[in-house]
């Protein structure tokens, strides 16, 4: 929608009057959230300025003790992210909820360092923030995909201070601002006014923070919009937008569809502006129903309406003081504790002056002297240090401990404790005590989860392919939106349709992916070590477990060799392979058939062909007989007798007989 000059000035209006709300909400959060965040990571932020000017050139040296505890949160955390479990709502497909929860676990893998990094400063201050956006693959598609972006600054970030007091997807607005440098500001926005004085907004919010000798800045302003609609419900069941029937509503009469009773509705709208103090720089494209910027806050509390959120840094900071000063005041009286002198009489190193004064810089392991009436040097004790400073540093690491509730044991040194039971009850002490920052981890991915099922149907809207993972983290694609003919019907339907029902979020925490495949593969071990005939069962999801060169030829063998043997189920691919191996055994089993048939055939027109041969011969033999006979009956002229061969003869060949 193209706005005028008017509407856009009531925008930049709206925006600067609630930005100078939200940052009046957050100040006083932000200030110690900022104190904090310097105190574990600034170099010189664990002394006060105070202090440290008052301490001029005396030690103040640093002995962090709480970045350990901080780590052990952070690093506990990311060795078991919590994962996305998405299901099937009203009218919802089980189907489609598997692409929607294979879609969310792969954009959630792209863009883990977004809840990383709004995780570590939640732990550290209290306050992290990340950001679901959307936006075009590259600059020659027009398809988008959604992006969990990192904010690595989570106090350039301003939201609707009303999720102090109610849920955060009740958030109006929200802002993520930069100040950008006035001559990168002109060269990015060259016909963009950068001076208050040409503007008419000079008298509207603090514009002293928005626009400066050096710096002009820019923020990203999201806000919700009410738009008032009205649902229809048609005779079927369906609850639809009445703008979006009415179009088509003739075509839902033929098919027997009719409307019935309405209802108006308030439908929430994103819309975001990319603005400076003085004017809206450009209009963002964006979907949604929700401002899109997700906090992450530590542990929480509310004070007679005083918000508070704190991390794991603040409660302990007065104790890391103390270790500090304690510390640097032990080491400073150690080092002007006077160095430990000899007595000595002049006789007594008369003639080895030299090596007396320079025994100190000296490797010289001899050194002589004089005995002086029977004595020799002798040397004082030392002055002592003060032992109140070390117990006082000793109860201010134990303080530590205890504000930040990570022991020890939390993280593998040698505590008090001596059995593993003990070792594991104050690891657990320890888990426990912090699990509100893991809690808030969650509720943060279930409202980045929510986000993202939101715009799901308008992002990937088209057909299309998508890659999706699985929760054995493998990939696949799929084609969602998809239309097809119907064979029986003739009518188009879509498959895989994203717009189709609703879906709802869970987050499943516990062990990550990984660290349960090498808890199976320990445990799998383990049982086959002990039972060798185990390995016919669950040699294949051992190897499935294990992180091995060649290991997907290895699970293919053994459960081909389970499938034949009727050891292991198997799966559709599996079957549909057997059955193959089957048919192909029996047409080799019938064309086995087929040629010992046609070798007895053969054997049997042999046995008849040597018949006749045998036949043949045999007549051959007669008629050569006879022939001979007649010979030699004409030899001998005897007349009868040439007539009785002739007659054998003429039988012989099967003539008649004259």
């Amino acid at each position: 929608m193209k706005r005028n000059s008017e509407q856009q000035n009531e925008i930049v209006k709206e925006a600067l009057e609630r930005f100078e709300t939200a940052s009046d909400g957050w100040s006083d959060i932000y200030e110690q959230s900022v104190a904090d965040v310097s105190f574990i990571d600034d170099d010189e932020g664990q002394w006060e300025d105070s202090v440290r000017e008052s301490r001029h050139n005396r030690p103040c040296l640093t002995f962090d003790k709480l970045s350990a505890s901080v780590d052990r949160v952070v690093g506990g955390q990311m060795a078991q992210m919590p994962s996305v479990k998405v299901r099937a709502a009203e009218e919802g497909d089980e189907d489609i909820a598997e692409v929607y929860q294979g879609l969310i676990r792969q954009i959630d893998q792209r863009g883990i360092q977004a809840f990383k990094t709004a995780f570590k400063f939640a732990v550290k201050s209290g306050w992290g923030c990340l950001l679901v956006d959307h936006d075009y693959i590259d600059d020659v598609s027009l398809d988008q995909d959604i992006i969990l972006r990192e904010i690595k600054n989570p106090f350039s970030v301003l939201l609707d201070p009303i999720i102090q007091a109610q849920h955060v997807q009740e958030a109006r607005f929200g802002f993520m601002f930069e100040d950008m440098e006035r001559k990168e500001f002109e060269r990015l926005y060259p016909d963009a006014e950068s001076y208050p004085g040409e503007s008419d907004f000079t008298t509207t919010g603090n514009m002293d923070s928005w626009v400066s000798e050096d710096f002009v800045r820019v923020a990203d302003y999201f806000r919700i919009v009410n738009e008032e609609r009205t649902l229809v419900q048609l005779s079927d069941g369906r609850v639809l937008d009445l703008e979006e029937v009415q179009p088509v509503r003739d075509e839902l009469n033929l098919k027997g569809i009719t409307l019935g009773k309405t209802r108006k509705v308030q439908k929430r709208k994103l819309e975001r502006f990319k603005i400076s103090g003085m004017e809206i720089l450009e209009e963002v494209e964006c979907v949604g129903r929700f401002v899109p910027l997700v906090p992450m806050f530590g542990k929480t509390s509310n004070i007679n309406g005083r918000y508070i959120t704190r991390g794991i840094v603040r409660k302990a900071k007065d104790a890391q003081r103390l270790y500090n000063y304690s510390r640097s005041v032990a080491v400073e009286v150690t080092a002007l504790t006077p160095k430990q002198p000899y007595f000595v009489t002049p006789a007594m190193i008369k003639g080895h002056e030299s090596k007396w004064r320079n025994m100190m810089v000296s490797n010289d392991p001899v050194l002589q002297f004089n005995f002086d009436q029977g004595q020799k040097p002798y040397r004082e004790s030392p002055a002592q240090g003060s032992p109140g400073l070390l117990q006082d540093a000793q109860f201010a690491a134990e303080d530590i401990k205890a504000t930040t509730g990570i022991f020890d044991a939390n993280i593998g040194q040698q505590g008090q404790e001596t059995s593993g039971v003990a070792i594991g009850r104050r690891q657990f002490q320890g888990e426990m005590s912090n699990f509100e920052y893991q809690d808030q981890l969650i509720d943060s991915m279930e409202l980045a989860g929510r986000i993202m099922i939101d715009m799901i149907p308008a992002v990937y809207d088209t057909e299309r392919t998508i890659r999706i993972i699985g929760e054995d983290e493998r990939e696949e694609t799929v084609s969602v939106n998809k239309t097809l003919m119907d064979a029986q019907t003739g009518t188009f339907v879509k498959t895989m349709d994203l717009n189709a029902g609703n879906y709802d979020i869970k987050i499943a925490s516990g062990p990550s992916f990984t660290t349960r495949k090498q808890e199976t593969a320990e445990q799998l071990s383990s049982m086959i070590s002990q039972n060798p005939a185990m390995s016919q069962l669950v040699g294949d999801i051992l190897f499935q477990n294990l992180d091995l060169v060649g290991g997907d030829e290895a699970i293919k063998r053994l459960r081909s060799a389970g499938v034949k043997a009727g050891i292991i189920e198997p799966n559709q691919e599996e079957a549909v392979a057997l059955q193959s191996q089957i048919q192909a055994s029996k047409q080799l089993e019938q064309q086995a058939a087929q040629l010992e048939l046609a070798l007895k055939q053969a054997e049997v027109a042999t046995e008849r062909a040597e018949a006749i041969e045998r036949e043949s011969k045999a007549s051959m033999n007669t008629v050569k007989t006879a022939v001979e006979q007649m010979k030699l009956a004409e030899a001998q002229e005897d007349l009868e007798s040439k007539q009785i061969a002739q007659m054998r003869l003429r039988q012989s060949v099967g003539l008649p007989v004259i």
